[in-house]
């Protein structure tokens, strides 16, 4: 899939599970490893941080049903504690949470060519699944 080709180029693709039938195709199983903060440089860790929230917007991650969510996470995962808690604090430790207005000089400009059309594949597959289920009906979350 798009988001496991984008994880996987990016040094995350361990955290990214497929959803064939449910939700918006995929979800991430948890936050980046901790000790990655220690190891990567600023300029790499921004880059793989705003990647996640990208990739957990377009999963829905911190939007769906929670019911729908935690079912899908491992018990000792760092997301699943954070959601199940309600404790965004706990996410906010865990994964570098950048200004959202650093997307562009933290993200978009680093990725290469094939990443770049990656994500804006991926933020379109989203869009379109969202639209079509509001003009139909349909129940993404199940």
């Amino acid at each position: 899939t798009l988001a496991a080709r984008l994880a996987q180029h990016n040094g995350i693709g361990d955290l990214v599970e497929p959803l064939p039938s449910n939700g918006l195709g995929f979800i991430l199983r948890d936050v980046p490893d901790p000790a990655l903060a220690g190891q990567l440089d600023e300029e790499s860790l921004s880059q793989l941080s705003t990647l996640w929230w990208q990739l957990a917007a377009c999963a829905e991650l911190t939007y769906a049903p929670l019911e729908s969510i935690l079912r899908l996470l491992p018990d000792g995962s760092i997301l699943r504690q954070a959601l199940q808690m309600q404790d965004a604090d706990l996410l906010f430790k865990s994964i570098w949470t950048l200004d959202p207005g650093q997307s562009g000089y933290r993200l978009w400009r680093q990725l290469d060519d094939r990443d770049w059309q990656d994500l804006i594949q991926l933020m379109d597959t989203y869009r379109r699944i969202r639209v079509t289920a509001a003009d139909s009906g349909a129940r993404i979350w199940g």
